[in-house]
């Protein structure tokens, strides 16, 4: 059975404080907290950390681009009652003040905390900066954590260089069965140097490179050189952000197996089926690529083709149809 440690378990350890650095003061959930040297940055986040309750964990499915199969979930942080409001201010203040270390923490917790609900042959990506994965509250969470077998350890890695604490701690993280998945994207050449020294089990590719791949020429030879990087350092693809079934048809063409975004199922408290139309032309996509679902309403003008003979008439042929201003072609 999984179980997720109590807050009460993470404390702060700070080695080497300078004798001149403020004191620590507990705040209202056990946590020490550094007095703040700059206070409209590190209040805030002092008060969040002190409210704990206030983070939380939602998840988008991660599906199989060859069949739909739901393989997992993404966790995302959210601070507050507003679900879409994003986190990356509090942990950017949070560094600013030197307390990422401990918003982490929390930010790991809180999805332990729902992975009690994560089916068994599912797995849970939890997103982690690499200076974070160092810091003594961190590693608090995960030994409290038990199997971690079905973690995915969803590693931040610009600044990653050869001798990175964190490489030792992955290492041994990785012997307890835990997974680990790295990106590419902005950092360039720094996320090239990260993946050589991880050799991580997923590959992340961004946002930035799989919206509107389908119309860039230089996107899509991107992805397929992470495809062949992955190939050869044995690991999966994970397309991030899909919104369209046209970015998921030239993803599986460029040989990405995974992918998570809109398109299969947005963010949700608790662990949420992907799109049920969506996971169904993935498979009918198999033996006949060129369908795709029929969209709209009962208005819409696709409606006033006649239909694909193909799962009841729900299909139109995607090829002909980008091809045609006249509606899909018929088979």
């Amino acid at each position: 059975m999984r179980t997720g440690p109590s807050v009460s378990a993470v404390t702060t350890v700070l080695p080497g404080r300078p004798a001149d650095e403020p004191p620590h003061r507990p705040g209202s959930s056990g946590l020490a907290v550094i007095g703040p040297r700059e206070p409209e940055i590190a209040e805030p986040i002092a008060q969040t950390l002190s409210r704990p309750a206030t983070i939380r964990s939602i998840h988008r499915p991660v599906v199989a681009l060859a069949d739909g199969t739901c393989l997992g979930y993404q966790a995302t942080v959210r601070v507050g009652d507003w679900a879409a409001r994003s986190a990356a201010p509090y942990f950017e203040a949070a560094a600013q003040a030197g307390l990422s270390g401990q918003l982490g923490a929390l930010a790991l917790q809180a999805a332990l905390r729902e992975r009690v609900g994560l089916p068994e042959d599912k797995f849970l990506a939890v997103e982690m900066d690499a200076d974070a994965l160092t810091h003594r509250d961190v590693l608090d969470v995960l030994d409290s954590a038990g199997e971690i077998s079905d973690l995915v350890l969803s590693l931040i890695t610009p600044h990653l260089r050869p001798g990175h604490p964190a490489i030792d701690v992955l290492s041994v993280l990785r012997g307890r069965g835990l997974l680990l998945a790295a990106g590419v994207g902005p950092a360039g050449l720094a996320d090239l140097v990260a993946l050589e020294l991880l050799v991580p089990d997923l590959i992340r590719v961004p946002a930035e490179l799989v919206r509107d791949v389908h119309r860039h020429a230089v996107r899509r030879r991107l992805v397929e050189n992470v495809v062949d990087l992955a190939e050869e350092l044995g690991a999966a693809v994970l397309a991030e952000d899909v919104e369209s079934l046209d970015e998921a048809s030239v993803l599986r063409g460029c040989g990405v197996r995974l992918a998570s975004g809109w398109l299969f199922g947005r963010a949700r408290p608790g662990f949420v089926a992907p799109s049920a139309e969506v996971c169904e032309w993935l498979r009918v996509w198999n033996t006949q690529p060129g369908l795709i679902p029929r969209q709209g309403g009962p208005s819409s003008s696709l409606h006033s083709v006649p239909p694909v003979d193909v799962g009841g008439g729900r299909y139109i042929d995607l090829d002909s149809y980008r091809e045609s201003t006249d509606g899909p072609r018929l088979l």
